[in-house]
């Protein structure tokens, strides 16, 4: 029977993120600056690379600086990122790749697994996995490895 076990988890890594908002800063500026004297298409390419910048930032930050956190699994909830979900409350728990992979849990009512609810485990993920396999199966939540999205 679990009764409380804990795991340190982080962010999940958003290396492809940050590369296609590189590229999309790069291609609206070199856009921007051949606009430069129609003043529309100007002000539409700076606007678009200032939102890029603001992505690009929120994404670094919690890609490589956001301190990891933690996992807690006991018998009738889960408690991550200091929230508590219940089973009740999860539609799905996906689980995407192979090496490193990347946890996520999908509420009723959503399509996209909000931002706080995908990590994946610091260390001894394989015992992670299983354990939340474990308490899935205990608690009547199912557990897939799907793909799935996530908002940034």
């Amino acid at each position: 029977m679990l009764t409380e076990i804990k795991y340190p988890v982080k962010n999940p890594s958003r290396i492809g993120t940050i590369i296609g908002m590189i590229a999309l800063i790069s291609s609206q500026s070199i856009l921007g600056l051949r606009l430069w004297n129609q003043r529309g298409g100007f002000y539409t390419s700076l606007t678009v690379v200032l939102l890029c910048l603001v992505l690009l930032l929120l994404t670094l930050y919690r890609t490589f600086f956001k301190k990891p956190t933690e996992l807690c699994l006991s018998n009738e909830q889960i408690i991550l990122n200091g929230n508590m979900i219940n089973p009740k409350d999860i539609k799905v728990i996906m689980t995407r790749g192979y090496f490193k992979p990347v946890i996520g849990i999908l509420p009723y009512r959503r399509k996209i697994v909000p931002l706080d609810m995908a990590f994946r485990y610091s260390k001894d993920e394989d015992k992670g996995i299983s354990d939340l396999e474990s308490w899935a199966k205990m608690n009547n939540v199912k557990m897939v490895n799907k793909s799935f999205q996530t908002w940034i």
